[in-house]
């Protein structure tokens, strides 16, 4: 597609996703490309400012007759910005939540201008012309980071194209396809990687196995921090020990990191000092996760969490060192909490991070010794495919992402299980999963004050022949404590830096929780389930306000949030789009409140 072309639509516009032809999978790159970047507009800007109309400009007629003359099922959206800059595009649906179905490209034309076919590029500079602040310049590297984004996913889906995987073979393959990332995301393949790092054999979608790189470290100054674990078990679990000196101990590090460690002058220093011996790329053969950072080592105890100074989207993805601590920690609260009240927990199936692993020299400064941590740093997740059927565990990302047809991807998960895709079987598929994910999240926030973060590549569905059994959640170190409550589970001599990290004003840790379970998991998952079915999705939204209500009458604490949610039905909105806009990190992004579906649902029926 070129910008500012309009090229001939498809010959009929039915009620399905938008394809495109096998042979160009560029095109399917474009157009994923496009639809994460308005789903940044709708959610983040033209909901919440109320610039969304689900109906046609008054100069339809300047629209290219394919989309003027197209079925009466489709519905058009219709978005006028406050500099007049307008946008259009055929949906499957009206949604609260800006969660659609794109059914025709998407058109935009500037004042006493005409409409143009968009292609992600020009998409791109329109948004960030059009939703800048009035007399703030555009943020060109905003507009490169976008730029890369597109042309990794042009990359991926080449590589999709020619290999064929199947994203639902097993465990690995489920994290190592998610070809097109953050559905609502202006850059999310946008990776800033050292000019000497090799991108395909380090990117999890061109299925790479690496060898992790070992160093080997004098014990003095290692730090091995556990939860009811043996250190010498988690010292094996991040590198194999045998045949190491005595006195010293092997850990390891993600190659392009150890890279980059090994260049440091203080790094030289101790290795020409024999202080540290270099083993090279002779550790675990691990396969990258959808984070990048996280390594999947088949037949292995434990996922190793490496730091990663890469940019990966926005952040630096380094372990700090008050997380590799608190990551533990909130191993260990969580772990009691499941072992002597279990039902306070709503049934949290536990992914046990029990330790965290470190080394700096020992006699370091307070400055040097924080950055050898931080650039050694690795967190130990249990592997729980161990003794499980290689395909029992999908990461729900990719369950709910789509193909380079930009059809869901879950109907073809059904069908590999032949389980039929009906709508009944989809509710009851539906329920099933809504009950496992929802209820632990709400029992820990309101009983003990604890802030999980239930986003798509943060759960993982244990499954029996294609039906749901459990919902695991991960990322510990990411998880908060609410200041009202939570911190009381900390001890008083905690370092200051690692309270101040995990703790959380109550009001924050909801936000937290409401977009993440309703727009960014629930809203995605409903949106796949529901392909070619939107009524689908209001039964599957009012199922989830019964279950909410149905929580909040078995909780025996208050639950004004959740409360206030089923009777005034407003939603969080992470704006990942406005942070990058603003040129601010990740942690100063904030919320706009959306109309939860039931809320709207009931709107329209009245």
């Amino acid at each position: 597609m070129v910008g500012n072309t309009i090229f001939k639509e498809e010959e009929t516009i039915a009620l399905h996703p938008q394809k495109t032809s096998a042979k160009l999978p560029e095109t399917a790159a474009q157009q994923a490309s496009s639809h994460a970047l308005f789903n940044c507009l709708i959610k983040e800007f033209a909901l919440p400012q109320g610039l969304v109309q689900y109906c046609w400009p008054n100069d339809r007629d300047r629209l290219p007759v394919e989309i003027t003359h197209a079925s009466s099922h489709v519905v058009p959206l219709h978005v006028t910005m406050s500099d007049a800059a307008e946008f259009f595009v055929l949906v499957d649906r009206q949604s609260s939540i800006g969660t659609h179905y794109y059914l025709s490209h998407i058109y935009g034309k500037l004042p006493a201008g005409r409409w143009k076919q968009l292609d992600a590029e020009l998409l791109a500079a329109r948004l960030l012309s059009s939703c800048a602040q009035p007399g703030t310049p555009v943020n060109g590297e905003l507009l490169k980071q976008i730029q890369a984004s597109i042309t990794l996913s042009e990359d991926i889906a080449a590589h999709i194209d020619a290999t064929q995987p199947d994203p639902f073979a097993d465990y690995a393959a489920s994290e190592q396809n998610l070809w097109f990332g953050h559905p609502s995301h202006p850059a999310p393949k946008a990776r800033l990687w050292p000019a000497s790092a090799a991108i395909k054999k380090y990117s999890p979608e061109f299925a790479p196995a690496i060898q992790m790189h070992v160093l080997e470290v004098p014990v003095p100054g290692l730090k091995i921090t556990t939860d009811r674990a043996r250190p010498q078990d988690m010292l094996a679990g991040v590198a194999d020990q045998t045949g190491c000196r005595a006195g010293y101990a092997r850990i390891s590090l993600h190659p392009v990191q150890a890279k980059q460690f090994l260049a440091d002058p203080r790094t030289q220093a101790l290795l020409a000092n024999g202080s540290i011996t270099d083993l090279g790329e002779t550790g675990f053969k691990a396969q990258p996760t959808a984070s990048i950072r996280t390594m999947y080592v088949d037949g292995h105890d434990y996922f190793i969490k490496g730091s990663l100074n890469v940019r990966i989207t926005n952040c630096v993805r380094k372990n700090a060192w008050y997380e590799l601590e608190s990551a533990v920690l909130i191993n260990a609260i969580l772990g009691e909490l499941t072992q002597t009240d279990p039902a306070s927990t709503g049934g949290l199936n536990l992914i046990e991070e029990p330790a965290s692993i470190s080394w700096h020299p020992d006699d370091a400064n307070e400055e040097d010794a924080i950055w050898f941590t931080e650039q050694t740093g690795a967190i130990l997740r249990r592997n729980f495919c161990q003794g499980q059927k290689r395909d029992r565990h999908i990461v729900a990302a990719t369950l709910f992402a789509r193909d380079l047809d930009m059809q869901s991807n879950f109907d073809r998960f059904l069908e590999r299980f032949d389980v039929k895709p009906s709508d009944g079987a989809k509710l009851a598929w539906f329920e099933t999963y809504l009950e496992a994910l929802v209820k632990p999240v709400l029992y820990l926030f309101y009983n003990h004050g604890i802030v999980l973060e239930p986003h798509l590549q943060n759960t993982v569905i244990a499954h029996e022949g294609g039906h749901p059994v459990q919902v695991l959640l991960r990322d510990y170190e990411g998880a908060k404590l609410t200041s009202d409550k939570g911190v009381n589970f900390l001890p008083a001599d905690i370092h200051p830096k690692i309270r101040q990290s995990m703790e959380y004003d109550r009001k924050a840790g909801w936000a937290r929780i409401s977009y993440c379970l309703f727009v960014n998991n629930l809203g995605e998952a409903i949106l796949a389930m529901s392909e070619n079915a939107p009524a689908l999705a209001q039964a599957m939204w009012h199922a989830t306000r019964q279950k909410l209500k149905q929580i909040s009458r078995e909780l025996q604490v208050p639950t004004p949030e959740l409360d206030q949610l089923i009777e005034d039905g407003m939603v969080a909105c992470k704006t990942n789009f406005k942070v990058r806009l603003a040129a601010e990190a990740d942690r100063k992004a904030g919320y706009v409140a959306l109309v939860a579906p039931w809320s709207s649902e009931e709107t329209q029926n009245a």
